[in-house]
């Protein structure tokens, strides 16, 4: 399953270069790809619906294909992605739930953090829905606005550099502020890849 997030972590370089070849099909293809191995991996019983879903993504995938629509479905993953995230990023900051950050961070930490922490984490999982939030509004803006090669480098490129910043300025900061818990940001990477959420 980590190689499944290693290679949806790739499609949005995928979608780019696509879009900048005009191979709009390249980038279809490793989405539909990436959702069949996903599938593979979902633990469904009966396996009939595992087939169901394989045969609906490949059938979907042509018809896009077909109907010549790759740029929509294209510009649509982001928003989707991003909508999910704010949900559960949000959905996490309510009463009676443990923010998302918090999670990570107890993961990260090996051990159940204090009320500093905690409350630390809450206000980085703030930072990280604000963020989402940015991205969602700057995508929806310059689809509309700007060609559609113009929008891959400020979705596909640029939201990288947002997600680095904030995970690389967060990480800087956490290990000033909490000097006796500092760790490398290798061994940080590590434990954020092996870490499991409990909501």
């Amino acid at each position: 399953m980590g190689k499944i997030v290693v290679w949806a972590v790739l499609y949005p370089i995928v979608a780019h270069i696509g879009i900048q070849t005009s191979n709009t099909h390249l980038s279809v293809a490793y989405l539909m790809v990436l959702i069949l191995f996903f599938i593979y991996f979902l633990k469904v019983k009966p396996l009939i619906i595992k087939y169901f879903f394989a045969v609906t993504t490949v059938g979907f995938t042509f018809l896009i294909i077909f109907l010549n629509k790759e740029y929509i479905l294209i510009q649509s993953i982001p928003i989707v992605v991003l909508l999910a995230l704010i949900y559960t990023f949000s959905k996490s900051l309510t009463f009676g739930k443990i923010p998302i950050i918090t999670q990570f961070a107890e993961c990260v930490d090996e051990k159940p953090l204090n009320f500093d922490k905690k409350k630390y984490t809450r206000m980085v999982t703030i930072i990280w829905l604000l963020g989402f939030i940015y991205m969602f509004i700057q995508g929806i803006i310059t689809s509309i606005w700007l060609p559609v090669e113009v929008w891959s480098w400020v979705v596909n490129t640029g939201n990288y550099v947002v997600i680095i910043f904030i995970m690389l300025g967060e990480f800087l900061y956490r290990n000033i502020k909490f000097k006796n818990d500092k760790i490398s940001f290798k061994v940080f990477i590590i434990r954020l890849f092996h870490c499991r959420l409990s909501n």
